[in-house]
């Protein structure tokens, strides 16, 4: 367990700086739970690991930014830190895939596993995997990942805000840089969360117009009227706010602080409901209608004054 423990923590980078497990994760035969960074305390990432027979522990994680990862460890292997090995992983004896596995320590490997990619849609549906390094062959049940892979995204989801204890004295960490294959994963999720965003956008608008059209007619302010009709229509606001952290949280590309991130989005979604009621009460009054009732009717024309005779 203890073994299991360990590589939990280096599955990111070496030497180990992360603390945890804080939390608990348990599908099928993975266990595991949330880590934070040793010299932050900020939340580093989610992972779980499940031990076979063979005496291999295998493990899988997913970082605040959604770098996946599975990596495999058993004790009595002595490999050199900092090579890289070709492998294959056979998947159900009909799918094979070559991958880059690098050497994290002298018992740990780790591969990379982009979230769009055959790799993890393989890894998620299989039953079994083979693991073939040279002559050497460790086969896997693949027991529950089609449950445990969404757990781990539920984690990161939820873990924005855990803090760990901070190490006096612990050697920083350089920060990774973003490869290109990340940006574009990045920038591709930014694309399709803005449209899901903007679809639930109109919907709240829609609403807001239908409920606040009584009060948009009274002499109350627009942040009165708004924050009334925003009350009528929580569902689609609530939903048009989970949609901005989370973009907020794509763009950012980092872990970061979800409570001041839930804040902004708030204030966002405020402000859009605002400028909605005073743009929509701009145009009420250019068709003539006023706040407090409607505009006074037009005066009949005057009757025409009768000629005198001088």
């Amino acid at each position: 367990m203890r073994a299991a423990l360990v590589a939990l923590i280096c599955l990111i980078a070496l030497p180990a700086s992360a603390a945890g497990p804080f939390g608990k994760i348990v599908v099928g035969n993975w266990s595991g739970g949330t880590f934070t960074n040793d010299q932050t305390g900020a939340f580093s990432h989610c992972a779980v690991s499940a031990r076979y027979k063979s005496g291999i522990t295998m493990l899988t994680s997913v970082t605040a930014q959604f770098v996946w990862l599975i990596g495999f460890s058993k004790p009595d292997w002595k490999l050199r830190p900092g090579e890289t090995l070709g492998l294959k992983l056979v998947f159900d004896r009909s799918r094979t895939i070559d991958v880059v596995a690098n050497v994290k320590s002298p018992t740990l490997i780790t591969i990379g596993m982009p979230a769009q990619s055959a790799l993890i849609d393989a890894f998620r549906q299989g039953r079994f995997l083979e693991l073939i390094a040279k002559d050497a062959r460790f086969t896997f049940a693949l027991t529950s990942t089609g449950e445990m892979l969404p757990a781990l995204v539920d984690c990161v989801r939820q873990s924005g805000n855990v803090r760990g204890p901070v190490t006096p004295g612990a050697p920083a960490q350089p920060q990774r840089a973003e490869t290109e294959q990340e940006r574009a994963a990045r920038a591709e999720k930014k694309t399709v969360l803005e449209k899901s965003r903007d679809l639930i956008r109109s919907r709240m608008l829609a609403c807001i117009g239908r409920e606040g059209a009584p009060m948009l007619l009274t002499d109350e302010k627009a942040e009165v009227v708004a924050k009334a009709a925003m009350l009528f229509c929580k569902a689609d606001v609530d939903a048009l706010t989970n949609a901005t952290i989370e973009l907020i949280e794509t763009e950012a590309g980092r872990a970061a602080n979800r409570a001041a991130i839930r804040d902004a989005a708030e204030k966002r979604v405020q402000e859009l409901v605002t400028a909605h009621v005073v743009r929509t009460r701009g145009e009420m009054i250019g068709k003539g209608r006023t706040p407090g009732g409607n505009a006074p009717a037009r005066p009949p024309d005057a009757a025409p004054v009768p000629e005198r005779s001088i």
